[in-house]
């Protein structure tokens, strides 16, 4: 069982009532309806987030994989010894 919210701001308890009764729907129903909507639009603007970074990261790798081969391309072998240590 979850624990009941008590809220304690005064401004806020009026406000819920007054669109409860504005609505003619309960306070349950304002507060479930209120949260539910700011969920949503969070959700929303967080996916809007990740769709920009994923789309920066993608204009890198575009413009890195556009990049010129300068020399040959090196390997481990070149880079490390028969210890794993660098050369």
């Amino acid at each position: 069982m979850m624990t009941p919210i008590q809220i304690r701001n005064d401004d806020v308890v009026r406000d819920i009532r007054l669109l409860a009764e504005l609505t003619g729907k309960s306070i349950t129903e304002v507060v479930a309806d209120s949260v539910r909507a700011r969920l949503a639009e969070a959700q929303a603007n967080k996916r809007g987030e990740m769709a920009r970074k994923l789309a920066g990261i993608r204009e890198i790798q575009r413009r890195v994989a556009a990049l010129p081969n300068v020399g040959p391309l090196l390997t481990d072998d070149d880079l490390y010894d028969e210890h794993g240590l660098p050369k």
